[in-house]
């Protein structure tokens, strides 16, 4: 189930999406500011995609139907 909070995850990737097309597409001969926008835009929607799947994960513990199933 979808929750608010994913929409995090999903712009982290749209993030790493868009970071790998301005770096590795392009003319011939790649502009600087594509070049470091991409770059910077990839970094950063890794790190924002890695951080919610952490947090995410970390959020599984909270479900009461696990925790009654497994003492019960």
């Amino acid at each position: 189930m979808l929750r608010r909070s994913d929409l995090m995850g999903f712009i982290g990737f749209s993030m790493m999406a868009a970071g790998a097309v301005l770096f590795f597409t392009g003319s011939g001969d790649p502009a600087p500011l594509e070049w470091l926008v991409g770059t910077i835009a990839w970094f950063a929607g890794f790190g924002v995609f890695l951080g919610w799947m952490f947090w995410r994960a970390g959020t599984f513990a909270e479900r009461p139907a696990l925790r009654t199933s497994r003492e019960g």
